[in-house]
């Protein structure tokens, strides 16, 4: 079975009926949506989705299917201009009908953002969003609410949401110039009364883009009534499939209400069929999550990067890569491993501290370019040489393992080099030891660590600023060896320059969770 045969096949399966006593019409509204999130400005990622959202629309033409491209935001990341820029193409190329605006847009500020914002074709959403007096072009793009006329001349009303915790999740709040964002309450107050809105203006089918979490988007569901479908963002969930109590939640009228996330950094979509009676009603629905990796990179995306980017330089082959985990920040990541050794090696310090979220995306075997590597950090935080405690080493490993048990799972487990640790299911530090050079390993007391007892670390401008809450890991002038003008992707593609090739990513459990 060839691969376009695959995935016309996962796109026909595991359909559920879903409304309660339900009798169905004999003429229904039938729906396809493409829906993404949080791609995090993964270039690579948005040259393949980019075919697969075409792939798609075949499909729903050929099905009769009304038919549309919606995303959950967080497509921007960092403060590169001119990956953005790639981004913002990507939305206009890729036909997406409605995009809600995530925490990362505001990354490049909000006067930048709507620059590129200003002339996108597609809807901007954003109905809890709210802006300092006086028109900037990115108030008068962003819309509360909007319509969407399916093919077969259907209509969807359409909202979206920012998240509410938006200052929590901000590298710089001043970035945000001023715009603020409602709280839960008030939001799920205000959304009921745009979903009113519509229903008044005849609409029955009303999809929510949220870049809110899961949590919240579960909440939104059970208690504003009239939304029948919530495409999420912003927690980074892989929502597979359809399962009662989960993702298919009924609202306060006892109508089912779908939620569906695609993850993040672009390794996967999603295709959303459903089935509608006349009242309105989801009565059938189908989800699907597929790879991103079974599609062809798009020829006009590539061209369209490589002309605002530049052609991006081979440095090596990769011959073999461990696949990353599906949830990136609770477990060990074979590309955490390879960078964080490239970097002690290269930096040489006794170990190395990378936050998990810090990677987003990683890379294919074959062929890889400088802009590979680039895309695994877009953040641009710069690396720095410390002096820090055995005790401080510790509570950052114990605090960053607590997000195991964490209702959110943040900030991450901590990646590392020149540490192996092992920890269990609650989140409880079990054992730690410090590997030198040598590859010896001497264990550390994890109940009493030595606060004398220092190490030369490697870690970057945000941890060094305590970012994620990890206060142990703030450094004093006097405790700074050397800061270094680069971030974590120079040293990795300087690294892989001087490795036999092809090479391999491989991870070698130097963090063991148990349980």
């Amino acid at each position: 079975m060839n691969i376009i045969s695959q995935k016309t096949e996962s796109l026909q399966t595991n359909k559920q009926f879903v409304s309660k006593g339900v009798q169905i019409p004999s003429s229904s509204t039938k729906t396809s949506i493409f829906y993404i999130n949080d791609l995090h400005g993964q270039v690579p990622k948005m040259q393949r989705l980019l075919s697969a959202g075409e792939h798609a629309a075949v499909i729903a033409k050929q099905n009769g299917q009304d038919y549309f491209r919606l995303c959950s935001g967080d497509t921007f990341i960092g403060s590169d201009d001119k990956r953005n820029l790639v981004a913002e193409k990507f939305i206009d190329l890729a036909n997406i009908d409605a995009e809600t605006l995530g925490n990362h847009e505001f990354d490049i500020t909000a006067t930048i953002c709507g620059n590129l914002l200003k002339d996108s074709k597609a809807k901007i959403l954003g109905m809890n969003i709210n802006f300092p007096d006086g028109n900037s072009e990115l108030s008068k793009k962003v819309l509360r609410s909007t319509v969407l006329t399916g093919q077969n001349g259907e209509k969807y009303g359409l909202i979206g949401i920012q998240p509410p915790d938006i200052n929590e999740r901000m590298k710089k709040k001043e970035a945000l110039e001023g715009i603020t964002i409602d709280n839960k309450d008030q939001t799920k107050k205000e959304l009921q009364e745009e979903v009113n809105k519509l229903k008044q203006q005849g609409l029955n089918k009303i999809i929510l883009l949220s870049h809110a979490g899961n949590e919240f988007e579960k909440e939104i569901a059970q208690t504003v009534d009239g939304i029948d479908v919530i495409l999420g963002g912003h927690s980074h969930d892989l929502i597979e499939g359809v399962k009662v109590g989960e993702n298919l939640l009924y609202s306060p009228s006892g109508e089912p209400v779908i939620i569906t996330q695609a993850g993040r950094d672009g390794n996967h979509f999603g295709i959303l069929n459903l089935e509608f009676n006349n009242n309105g009603q989801v009565t059938y629905v189908q989800n699907n999550i597929l790879d991103t990796n079974l599609y062809s990179p798009n020829l006009i995306m590539s061209k369209t990067v490589d002309s605002i980017l530049g052609e991006s330089p081979v440095i090596g082959e990769l011959g073999h890569v461990d696949a990353i985990p599906r949830n990136c920040i609770l477990e060990e990541n074979p590309w955490a491993d390879f960078v964080s050794d490239a970097i002690r090696n290269t930096l040489d310090s006794d170990i190395v501290l990378v936050n998990s979220a810090n990677f987003r995306g990683s890379v294919d075997y074959g062929a890889v370019t400088e802009r590979d590597i680039t895309s695994i950090f877009p953040f641009n935080n710069k690396l720095s040489k410390v002096k820090i405690s055995e005790k401080d080493v510790v509570e950052a490993i114990k605090k960053c393992a607590k997000s195991l048990s964490s209702k959110n799972h943040k900030p991450g487990i901590m990646q590392v080099s020149g540490l192996n640790y092992k920890i269990d299911l609650d989140g409880n530090l079990l054992e730690m030891y410090y590997v030198d050079k040598n590859n010896q390993k001497y264990q550390i007391d994890i109940n009493n660590p030595d606060p004398n007892k220092t190490y030369t670390a490697v870690y970057d401008e945000f941890l060094i600023n305590g970012g994620d809450d990890l206060e142990m890991l703030k450094r004093n002038p006097e405790d700074i060896i050397e800061n270094y003008d680069y971030d974590k992707d120079k040293v990795t593609i300087d690294y892989i320059k001087t490795l036999n090739q092809p090479f391999e990513v491989r991870k070698d459990g130097r963090i063991k969770i148990e349980g």
